[in-house]
């Protein structure tokens, strides 16, 4: 442990716990949070989708239209609503 993590150890030890409560409250927000790491996964996730999408769309014929083909399935499954 450095010297200045030292000296910050014994300066906690000597807070009320309604201090350490609000230092508490100011290194969360100084901190990276778990939230910003899930969301840097979460783009991961989102380009990774992407470029899947990208990639099956070449296997598609190029008139292929999903909500056409959704509708369709969807009329076939349950009938028609007209």
């Amino acid at each position: 442990m450095s010297v200045l993590q030292e000296q910050a150890v014994e300066m906690i030890r000597d807070l009320s716990d309604d201090n350490i409560s609000f230092l508490i409250e100011i290194m969360q927000r100084l901190m990276p949070q778990k939230e910003s790491l899930n969301n840097t996964a979460s783009m991961q996730a989102f380009h990774r989708l992407d470029n899947a999408r990208k990639e099956i769309k070449q296997y598609l014929p190029e008139n292929f239209d999903p909500d056409k083909e959704l509708e369709e399935a969807l009329v076939e499954r349950y009938g028609s609503i007209d």
